[in-house]
């Protein structure tokens, strides 16, 4: 896939920092996606997992250097990949109804803290977070990352057992949550 990306970025003179998505068949056939003329969401995955020179790269940094018209400095044969790294999108949704958004208070929010993951969110940690009607029911994104896709997936586990978010609605009924949909799927991560 980044032999593909390089020769299309090639073929199209592009020459700064995006995101090329692709899609995999089961029988390991790739195909284009989508190209993103802007770091997404996803770019610390890919940080995570990156090195230049022994360090790993600020994608948001290189996106506005090279924007400014700064030279990138380094070849393609210069960026190595240690590891996997795997991103969680916490909800408040029900997944066994099509992921129908869930509406109400959260009263407690809490993510474990290790040197593997890193947590995003703007739902505050120290008070009550009435989840509004007018947006997606995103909470949180979490990137966890590991020496391999089995360690990742392991640490995913911890990380999703610990995670603890509770909360109620206005008949106050629990909180509903994707956080036992993701543990369940983990199993299912690259596997065809």
């Amino acid at each position: 896939i980044v032999q593909y990306s390089l020769k299309l970025a090639n073929h199209v003179k592009y020459d700064n920092v995006g995101t090329w998505e692709w899609i995999v068949t089961r029988t390991g056939q790739p195909y284009l996606l989508e190209v993103n003329t802007r770091i997404q969401v996803e770019n610390d995955i890919s940080a995570r997992i990156s090195y230049i020179g022994g360090e790993q790269p600020n994608l948001i940094r290189e996106q506005i250097r090279l924007g400014l018209g700064e030279r990138l400095g380094y070849k393609q044969s210069a960026v190595k990949f240690k590891g996997a790294a795997i991103e969680l999108r916490i909800v408040a949704a029900d997944t066994r109804r099509g992921f129908a958004p869930w509406i109400g208070t959260i009263s407690e929010f809490k993510f474990p803290r290790h040197p593997w993951s890193v947590v995003y969110s703007h739902v505050p940690f120290d008070r009550p977070y009435p989840i509004p009607s007018d947006f997606d029911p995103n909470l949180a994104l979490a990137l966890v990352w590991g020496d391999s896709v089995d360690d990742a997936k392991n640490k995913a586990i911890q990380f999703l057992d610990e995670t603890v978010i509770a909360g109620s609605d206005s008949t106050n009924n629990p909180i509903i949550t994707n956080l036992d949909y993701l543990k369940n799927n983990l199993a299912r991560l690259l596997a065809f």
